[in-house]
């Protein structure tokens, strides 16, 4: 202004603007958790909204003991694409169609009868059902396709990459 102190008249008006760069703010305004408590932002989806979302609660798995015939049956009459795998009320492994499709074709007759124990994979990463939806991504991909969660009164669900497509 005092530059162009020459160049306006008494009537003249000025309108002065100060940007602010947020950096007072940077504890609060940037974090999404101060921001949601306050209104700004909308509450985040829960694992629980999801769960509660989804049309079938079963939790559908396999015993360890059981053969690969009846876990690529089980598969095939529920059309899922996964199984947590069960010892006892512990999940213990995992097993998905492409394992079950890749240990029968090398061979079909033999392979099919032994347990789903010699074909399973890593169990499934589980997660508490107050995680964030957004979170998912730190455990579901190309290698994982779901995470098993146990909710407050002890059930358990499978949480797969579909119920992220149909529920999002």
């Amino acid at each position: 202004l005092w530059q162009l102190r020459g160049k306006l008249k008494k009537e003249d008006v000025v309108v002065v603007i100060f940007h602010d760069h947020g950096s007072r703010y940077v504890g609060k305004i940037y974090n999404d958790d101060w921001m949601r408590e306050r209104g700004f932002l909308d509450v985040e989806l829960k694992i629980r909204d999801l769960i509660s979302r989804k049309k079938d609660h079963r939790f559908i798995s396999i015993s360890a003991e059981e053969s690969v015939r009846q876990a690529f049956n089980l598969m095939k009459s529920y059309d899922i694409s996964q199984l947590p795998v069960m010892d006892g009320e512990r999940v213990v492994g995992s097993i998905t169609e492409t394992q079950v499709l890749h240990f029968l074709l090398e061979n079909p007759i033999q392979n099919s009868e032994k347990t789903v124990r010699d074909v399973m994979g890593k169990a499934f990463p589980s997660v508490n059902d107050d995680l964030p939806v957004s979170y998912l991504n730190r455990y579901i991909n190309k290698e994982i396709p779901a995470v098993i969660v146990t909710d407050r009164s002890g059930t358990m669900h499978i949480v797969t990459q579909y119920d992220l497509i149909q529920n999002l």
